[in-house]
Formats: C-alpha cells, sequence, structure tokens
C-alpha cells in the first residue's frame, strides 16, 4: 500500500510537521517557532491562534517542499504537549482567552487549599488521594483542570456562556482537531488522561470530579481511542480531505515510537522538560513513591489468527481467519522533571555563556569535573518524586576558581540527577527491573550528557539513530491503524545509533550522588 503518513508535532516552543513514507521513514520536516508569553510571575500563556496558524502553515509547506500533493497523504496523526488548554466558542471558533501551558502555575494556592480539603465531612480521606486513586495523578498546577476552572472563574461571562453549553474546552490535540475538521470536538485517551478529571479505571469523565472543580461536562470534548476515527479535515483546507487516524500525548508517542510495547520497558524525552515513562501493563497500578499513573495508549492490537488451526481449516471451518478484539488499554508510570533542556535555554538566554544551545558540551567538555559546583534547576520548583513547588533555583559550592565550563557541566549533570530520582521511584513502583534505557529529545544528542546518564543510573543508554521519536510515534499508529505499516515496519523503524555503557566506579558514581542529594536537602531544609 502506497503513501504517506503526516504528523503534526505541537510542542511547547514550535509547530513541526513531519512527513514519512511507507517504511515510516521521516522525508522532510518542516518547523516554525511559537512563542511564549510570561504576563505575571507563574503565567505562562500562548496565542492559541499562533498555534494554529503555525501548524497548519507547516502542514502545507512539508507536502509541498517534499514534492508530493495532499492525495498522496493517507492519514495524519497528531502528536501534542500535554496538559496544556485552550477554551473557544463552539460556534465562530475563535479564542476566548489565551492558551494556558503546562508549565503554568498561577493555581498552585487554589490546588494547595483543594489538596487538603476532605472528600465528604465524614470521611478521612483528602482530595489529594481521591485524586490520585480515580486520575492516577497529583494535585498539581501542571495538569488542566485546575487551569480550567481558573479560567470559569475569573471570567463570569465565560461561565455564563459554559453553563449555556456555548464554549468548548480542550487540550491542544482537541484545539487542532476541532480546526482541521471544522468542529470536531474530540480528544485523545492519553491527553484525557492528563486532565485531572479522567477516571483511568472506568474510562470515563469524572462526574465528582468535573462537579468538585467546577467544571461543565458539556465543555469537554469526546474521549475516543489513541487510534480512533477523529475526523477527516474540512473541505478546502488541503486538495482532499484527509482522515486523522492517530493521536497521542507527546510523550506516550515517544513511549510508542521507542517501540516500548511489553512491561518493563522504559524511554526518557529530554526536551524542554524531563519525562521517564515505564510501560507497565493493562493494569493500572498507582505509585507509592509520588510518581504518576498515566494512560500510555488505547488501541486496537493486530488481529491474530486462532491457534492450532491451518489456513484451509479455518476457511473449511467457515470461521473468521481474523479475531478482532477490542481496543486494549496500556498503562504507564511517569516521572516528570519540568527543567532539563531549558535549564541550558536559561544558560542561553538569561546567562548569556553560550550563542546557541548545543554549544553547552563543548563549554562543558573544558573541565574534567563540575567539582564541587551543583546547579539545583528548581526554577519552577522539583517535579517528580519530590513536587515541591516551594524550592528555589540555586549554584552552590562555587569558589573563586569557578567558571563557566563548571556550570555549564554542572547544568548538564543537573538533568541526568533529576532523572535518577526518577528512576529510582520507578524502580520501587514496578516489578519489572530496568535493564536498559532508550532515550531521545533534543538533549539526547548530547553525547556528554548521555554518559554521565549511564554512569548515574549503571544501565545502558540506547540512543536511537531518529532522536525526532515523538512525530515518529504518532505517525506509526496511525500506520498500522491505515494498514500502511505491520508489526515489521515498526520494529525495524527503530535502530540504534549508539549504546552508551555505563564505565563510572560504584565509589565515583557515589560521590555524585551524594553531592546532589546533599544539594536537594539543603534546599528542603530552607524552606
Amino acid at each position: 500500500m502506497a503513501g504517506y503518513i503526516l504528523a503534526l508535532d505541537q510542542g511547547t516552543t514550535s509547530s513541526r510537521a513531519i512527513l514519512y513514507d511507507d517504511h515510516a521513514r521521516p522525508i522532510k520536516m518542516v518547523q516554525q517557532p511559537t512563542t511564549l508569553q510570561t504576563p505575571k510571575a507563574g503565567y505562562v500563556e500562548q496565542d492559541a491562534q499562533q498555534i494554529w496558524q503555525t501548524q497548519i502553515s507547516c502542514a502545507h509547506d512539508v507536502i509541498n517542499r517534499a514534492g508530493l500533493l495532499a492525495t498522496d497523504v493517507a492519514s495524519i496523526a497528531i502528536t501534542n504537549q500535554r496538559e496544556s488548554i485552550v477554551i473557544w466558542d463552539k460556534q465562530t471558533g475563535k479564542p476566548l482567552a489565551p492558551a494556558i501551558i503546562w508549565q503554568d502555575r498561577r493555581t498552585e494556592r487554589y490546588c494547595q487549599t483543594l489538596a487538603v480539603e476532605k472528600v465528604t465531612n465524614d470521611s478521612d480521606e483528602d482530595m489529594a488521594s481521591e485524586v490520585q486513586r480515580i486520575t492516577g495523578l497529583r494535585l498539581d498546577p501542571y495538569f488542566s483542570a485546575s487551569k480550567i476552572a481558573w479560567l470559569l472563574e475569573n471570567n463570569p461571562k465565560l461561565s455564563a456562556r459554559a453553563n449555556r453549553g456555548e464554549i468548548a474546552v480542550g487540550t491542544i490535540d482537541s484545539w487542532l482537531i476541532y480546526k482541521l475538521t471544522g468542529g470536531e470536538h474530540v480528544i485523545d485517551v492519553t491527553n484525557a488522561s492528563r486532565t485531572l478529571l479522567y477516571d483511568i479505571h472506568k474510562m470515563a469523565w469524572s462526574q465528582e470530579l468535573c462537579a468538585r472543580f467546577a467544571i461543565p461536562m458539556n465543555i469537554l470534548p469526546k474521549v475516543l481511542p489513541s487510534d480512533g476515527d477523529f475526523g477527516k479535515t474540512k473541505k478546502g483546507l488541503l486538495a482532499k480531505q484527509i482522515p486523522i487516524h492517530a493521536v497521542l500525548g507527546d510523550q506516550q508517542a515517544a513511549l510508542f515510537g521507542q517501540g516500548c510495547l511489553d512491561a518493563g520497558m522504559a524511554k526518557n524525552t529530554y526536551g524542554t522538560g524531563c519525562f521517564m515513562l515505564m510501560n507497565i501493563g493493562q493494569k493500572p497500578k498507582l505509585s507509592e513513591h509520588k510518581l504518576l499513573t498515566t494512560i500510555a495508549w488505547q488501541r486496537k492490537p493486530v488481529p491474530t489468527r486462532p491457534e492450532n488451526l491451518s489456513f484451509d481449516q479455518i476457511v473449511q471451518s467457515g470461521k473468521r481467519m481474523l479475531h478482532l478484539p477490542k481496543k486494549e488499554v496500556t498503562y504507564a508510570l511517569e516521572g516528570s522533571v519540568f527543567m532539563a533542556g531549558a535549564i541550558v535555554q536559561w544558560l542561553r538566554d538569561n546567562l548569556g555563556m553560550i550563542q546557541k544551545s548545543s554549544d553547552v558540551e563543548d563549554l562543558a567538555r573544558q573541565v574534567d569535573s563540575s567539582e564541587d559546583v551543583v546547579l539545583l534547576p528548581a526554577f519552577t520548583g522539583l517535579g517528580a518524586p519530590y513536587w515541591r513547588s516551594d524550592i528555589s533555583a540555586s549554584i552552590t559550592g562555587m569558589s573563586r576558581g569557578t567558571t563557566k565550563s563548571h556550570i555549564a557541566r554542572a547544568a548538564l549533570e543537573a538533568v541526568a540527577y533529576q532523572t535518577y530520582d526518577v528512576l529510582i521511584a520507578m524502580q520501587k513502583d514496578s516489578p519489572h527491573p530496568l535493564t536498559e534505557l532508550r532515550v531521545d529529545g533534543g538533549a539526547a544528542n548530547n553525547d556528554l550528557l548521555m554518559q554521565f546518564q549511564a554512569d548515574l543510573l549503571n544501565v545502558p543508554v540506547l540512543r536511537p539513530r531518529d532522536t525526532e521519536i515523538t512525530a515518529k510515534g504518532a505517525a506509526l499508529l496511525a500506520g498500522l491503524k491505515t494498514g500502511l505499516y505491520d508489526e515489521a515496519t515498526m520494529r525495524a523503524s527503530w535502530q540504534v545509533e549508539r549504546i552508551f555503557e555505563p564505565t563510572m566506579s560504584s565509589d565515583i558514581r557515589e560521590q555524585h550522588l551524594n553531592k546532589w542529594k546533599q544539594a536537594v536537602e539543603r534546599a528542603l531544609r530552607t524552606i
């Protein structure tokens, strides 16, 4: 079957479109930057219209630059920044407020107050525990629910219109699908599971949580499986109407693209933040070590032939050769690190230490060690497994001999230290020991960081040839849905480029880890 998959990858700082051929190989990519606004301390916003315009512009450009026509595209796949929300007019499709981005912390006090409230007057359980039990998540401003609640509470007109069913709200995938199709108000299950409003056990919006956050359920999108039928592009948008066959939140897309289809397999994405996910199979397990339980994907498995029957026997008996099982849900444990590549951006933009982000490795290599310097990157608090939004960033251990190179090396080490903390928590929660870590994202191309990561974790770190794995994960799912790809295509699409084997002695590893632990404990003591 000939054709191409058009993957739309809407991230925190850019929109991209990538075309994949019938062997899941990327043939052309177009990218446009998007702008973050920080109007107040703790506020992080984007222009929802800019998100849409850059994304559709990239889609048009990538088809043209590849020398193709829209008629050559078999299916569209979408992957997106999660937790960020858009609210818009159902009739006009115009955004009614800036998009509130996942990094936004404006609802911190609201979440802290709600977390300690009792579920009922005669209950000992607090809302933080109830939220985790239903959603697998933590009651934190990071997720979507408090963002939606804030918009409705602070805009009385929006609240009134919401009650009249005149507005729609959704995560970035919902917004893009609405604009692409000209009116479909849907969301994929992986993005729904990041809202704090979705029951990951019942696979439905939680009436209790919607009521608690004062969010009318009529403004929420319909939830579909990750390989659901999300509609077709509206007439006139492209030269033909193209079906949207796969949608995955960016980190789930990376897990799928890394081929982590079996329980116990894990990946880490080094982007603006850092996100480690481990496939835990088809039963949700709530974390006891401050990690998140989330939906990895829901899809229809590849049909299988009934066992012990030959093809002739099946035909002769009149039985169907293929069993078509129900769509299966796969769950994952997740640890979220808020600052990864963003630390390097801070060195570049705020301190002017480097001209471009890729320069950080050369600067860090000018010294053999960060010595006693530790950069604690709590610019927006610390994520998993600490979840302490009240901690501030700091650089400690400096002396008169400290140079830019020491700070640059400490910045890279900070990314690896945070990943180590997440992995240790994950190992305590999961019955599956980690034997390797698959990596992707921009900073995965940093050899110094990857080697230090392997040394800290004491397991091999595997970097694939294609580190832009997020878009590929969504494209693979769309290709499987359309029949353009099969499982063999998927396996062949993941090829290792380099394996970083751990080489650090246990004594040196402990010295590094103790330095990091002391810095974290020092920060915790100062609160």
